[in-house]
């Protein structure tokens, strides 16, 4: 989805000389570029013969220009996936770093390319219901795989010890109980996991306040409309003592797929692999449950998706108060942030697509966004659809 004249990160020249040197002739032309942002991009590499040994000549690779530095967590959580679950997690074959042609400094990846997988957010439309709810059974299946890697590991103690490095005040730990990941940090406790994903701005802003309270922690929106929410201290030791190994971004377009027989895109399709782990980390599953919430209309444009997850994972959480009321702290905190950047392409453009799709928030926290009465029978809408959504947002900012 285009619009904008900031350069977005590719594979250049660079790059790909700084990753393998001892390459003769490696060029962008044997580069697939399969998503970009400006800070992020990942791209296949298909060369002639194995550039390394232990290597295959077929690869994913995935740079990174942040400045949070944090790619090598990441691929360290990756390889733990990798290790729980082998036929769905790429194994990580190296990470390290390279200056791109601006002289940015980046990250990267390498994971082996899976040849003949798809990306699932291209073929989940035309998939029939039993086709998309086998396939999220199958994610099901392998997210319960992960909440079994034990938090307390000499693994992932490893990754702590080498990874946490958060303020002194939240620094879990080397056999504490913690929860968070790369993205949000380290913590020791559910609230300072709350403040990091508020952010510093929208903290300054005031846009929303997560408070010690007498029995615990309160979140509450300056935002009318929006709400509050309080968590007891037995919640918080309820949550702190039930936090598993999440991947926090299953949507459709980290998730590759096969088709087992069939042509021009008819046929059974498979689930191949899960990619991009850059939220993942260890929480409480209500967490990764209540983000799904917050990415409806941004990083998940199919509601049968949302819908058909939600209910499937439903059965991944505990039934104790504790994890409900979690499920509702991210969409108070998101929803205050988007209220500080009305100008903001994808916050108007979620908007929009929220209205478009006509939907609520659901009375029940495990059901989250619902459709609206009478509104059963919408058109599916496409990709075009999308791109002409972000297109009258961009307009009406006079960025076109």
């Amino acid at each position: 989805m285009g619009g904008y004249t900031k350069r977005e990160l590719v594979p250049d020249q660079h790059i790909l000389s700084g990753i393998f040197p001892d390459v003769p002739d490696i060029a962008d032309g044997l580069c697939t570029v399969i998503s970009n942002t400006f800070d992020t991009c990942t791209f296949r590499l298909l060369l002639a013969a194995e550039p390394r040994p232990g290597f295959p000549a077929d690869l994913l690779i995935r740079p990174e220009a942040s400045r949070n530095h944090h790619l090598a967590a990441v691929a360290e959580l990756q390889q733990l996936a990798h290790l729980q679950i082998p036929d769905l997690v790429p194994a990580t074959l190296a990470v390290g770093s390279a200056i791109d042609a601006s002289r940015r400094q980046v990250e990267y990846s390498i994971t082996p390319f899976l040849d003949g997988t798809t990306v699932l957010e291209e073929v989940w439309a035309g998939l029939d219901q039993h086709n998309q709810r086998s396939l999220v059974g199958s994610i099901v299946v392998a997210m319960r795989k992960l909440q079994e890697v034990p938090v307390q590991s000499p693994d992932v103690r490893q990754i702590l010890q080498r990874h946490g490095k958060t303020t002194a005040e939240s620094q879990p730990s080397s056999k504490a109980a913690f929860v968070g990941g790369p993205d949000v940090g380290f913590h020791s406790g559910v609230k300072p996991l709350l403040e990091a994903f508020l952010g510093q701005r929208a903290a300054d802003l005031q846009a929303c306040e997560i408070l010690d309270t007498g029995d615990g922690i309160a979140v509450r929106s300056a935002v009318d409309g929006i709400g509050a929410i309080e968590l007891s201290k037995s919640d918080l030791d309820v949550l702190m003592s039930l936090t598993v190994f999440c991947h926090n971004d299953l949507e459709p377009r980290n998730i590759l797929v096969k088709r087992i027989g069939g042509n021009n895109g008819g046929g059974w399709y498979e689930l191949a692999a899960i990619i991009d782990w850059e939220l993942a980390g260890f929480f409480p599953f209500a967490y990764e449950f209540g983000l799904k919430d917050t990415l409806l209309g941004s990083s998940n444009l199919w509601f049968s998706w949302y819908s058909v997850f939600k209910e499937q994972t439903a059965t991944l959480l505990p039934k104790q108060e504790a994890h409900e009321k979690l499920i509702k702290a991210p969409g108070i905190i998101e929803g205050s942030k988007e209220s500080t950047r009305p100008k903001n392409v994808g916050v108007r453009v979620r908007g929009k697509w929220i209205k478009r799709e006509r939907l609520r928030m659901s009375s029940d926290v495990r059901c989250g966004w619902v459709r609206e009465d009478g509104a059963d029978h919408l058109p599916c809408f496409t990709k075009e659809d999308n791109i002409n959504l972000e297109q009258e947002v961009l307009k009406e900012l006079g960025y076109i």
